[in-house]
């Protein structure tokens, strides 16, 4: 493979294992449609002192095979009749999105929407995002990723429920391309048991694709995600809700703000402790050395 990038330069960070991982809140769908809740997902995200916050966009004829969109979709959780009209309450507007992009820039953080079909690409294109999600889905939709990776934008890519094989082959695609990319062990279970979150795929990652490795996370607990530091993931996703008891499908495996305030903290203390790979007397420890040994 490619000699591995060091890292990624954004507008106002830079990803890299050297750095404070870059979190990113996954708002995803979680604004149920409603401008006012979207932006209070990105006020709550900035004050937990995430970097960036995600959305999803779909074209909803394209992104979704007609069979699902036509299925009844009445439950709990749907905004809609049919699994077409549950997606068209969700969907926002390019113009909406990019009324949060300016409101997400204001206020620091970086904006990104994950395109599931090419059309969405391209309507995304417009807002001159500076980085590109690939979806777990779509990691075997070669033309989706080709359409990205000829946007010349670093790209993060998610890996949950893939195979290395198939992860080859969307990378072939990137290093042809010769994107800087970011991938992102993951496990596509919802919400995923701890006992299947197989962390120590992060090291097979970067050994195998030489490249920046992250995780994104769809365990409930706030606890876990800030640990793969000590593996130099150099990025953590996670699902942002304002209340995980709201109606709607992704909610419930969701950090709140309480929960994305622990993930930031513990991060960033994680990183703080994790060290280099040597062993040596710290400059804190010369005191009691001097006082037990003498020297």
């Amino acid at each position: 493979m490619d000699s591995m990038v060091k890292e990624i330069k954004l507008n106002n960070c830079i990803i890299s294992e050297n750095n404070y991982p870059f979190i990113i809140a996954e708002i995803g769908n979680n604004h149920n449609g409603d401008m006012t809740i979207a932006k209070k997902l990105i006020d709550e995200a900035q004050k937990c002192g995430v970097n960036a916050v995600k959305f999803q966009t779909k074209d909803i004829e394209t992104a979704f095979p007609q069979e699902l969109l036509n299925k009844n979709y009445e439950g709990p959780n749907s905004f809609g009749k049919t699994y077409r009209e549950h997606k068209q309450v969700l969907e926002l507007s390019l113009n909406q999105l990019k009324e949060l992009k300016e409101y997400s820039e204001k206020k620091n953080l970086i904006f990104f929407s994950t395109p599931f079909d090419i059309k969405s690409l391209e309507n995304l294109d417009k807002l001159k995002m500076e980085i590109y999600k690939i979806s777990s889905f779509h990691v075997t939709d070669l033309n989706l990723i080709e359409a990205i990776a000829s946007k010349k934008k670093p790209v993060i890519m998610s890996t949950g429920m893939s195979t290395l094989e198939e992860i080859d082959a969307a990378v072939k695609i990137l290093n042809k391309h010769s994107c800087e990319y970011l991938i992102m062990h993951c496990v596509s279970s919802y919400p995923a048991d701890p006992k299947d979150l197989n962390l120590r795929a992060i090291n097979v990652l970067r050994s195998r694709y030489s490249c920046l490795v992250g995780y994104s996370g769809h365990e409930t607990s706030a606890n876990i995600a800030p640990s793969v530091v000590l593996f130099n993931a150099c990025a953590i996703e996670r699902h942002f809700t304002l209340d995980r008891a709201m109606k709607g499908p992704d909610h419930a495996l969701s950090l709140s703000p309480s929960g994305m305030d622990i993930l930031v903290k513990r991060s960033k203390m994680l990183f703080d402790a994790r060290g280099r790979e040597e062993k040596f007397v710290t400059d804190s420890e010369l005191k009691a050395r001097k006082k037990f040994r003498g020297y």
